[in-house]
């Protein structure tokens, strides 16, 4: 319950950081000192969020907005190493593992998600789903639980950040989930 309130709180920051911190509690249906340190703990500012919102709408009645950006929300799905990527789990090192990553639209938010995981995933899945977790074999995302979350605001890395059209260097908000099957790491989701 506890990380649902968290991710909750964060995504309503971020969906709108014109709400105020009662606003968020409400909606999260938690207390205002709740948010508080949830919002500190992600190293979250709404001051800044909203300074970051309002640039990016000055910047949007350019020619360069994230409405004209073409935005696919084909699904790709690949093998790499486990030495070849970023990940907290240092038994994945020497592990074959699928990574799975797609651009999608969450109203007016444009994303990116990942899936990387030593299961083989079920290709047939409509990339529109809400989940790129819903490749999985149905018998892991029978028993899947959520192990951890992680919130960092970080400079978006460059690729990434003209997609989202998001000035150089400019902040973004990565969440990762480490989701277990029997208390065994089988898939990490970056959002």
């Amino acid at each position: 319950m506890e990380h649902s309130i968290k991710a909750r709180v964060i995504a309503l920051a971020q969906k709108d950081p014109y709400l105020t911190v009662k606003d968020l509690a409400r909606e999260a249906g938690t207390t205002t000192r709740y948010v508080r340190t949830i919002l500190s703990e992600a190293n979250l500012s709404l001051h800044e969020m909203r300074r970051l919102y309002a640039r990016r709408l000055e910047r949007g009645t350019g020619a360069d907005t994230q409405d004209d950006v073409d935005v696919k929300a084909e699904l790709t799905i690949k093998k790499v190493l486990g030495r070849e990527v970023r990940t907290d789990i240092r038994s994945w090192d020497d592990r074959e593992l699928f990574l799975a990553s797609r651009l999608h639209r969450h109203g007016s938010l444009l994303g990116y998600d990942q899936l990387l995981t030593t299961q083989e995933l079920r290709i047939g899945v409509e990339s529109e789903s809400q989940s790129l977790r819903q490749l999985l074999p149905l018998g892991c995302q029978k028993e899947l639980e959520v192990a951890g979350h992680k919130a960092e605001v970080l400079p978006a890395p460059e690729k990434l950040g003209r997609v989202l059209a998001l000035a150089q260097g400019e902040q973004a908000l990565r969440l990762t989930t480490v989701l277990e099957v029997r208390q065994e790491p089988i898939a990490l989701e970056i959002r």
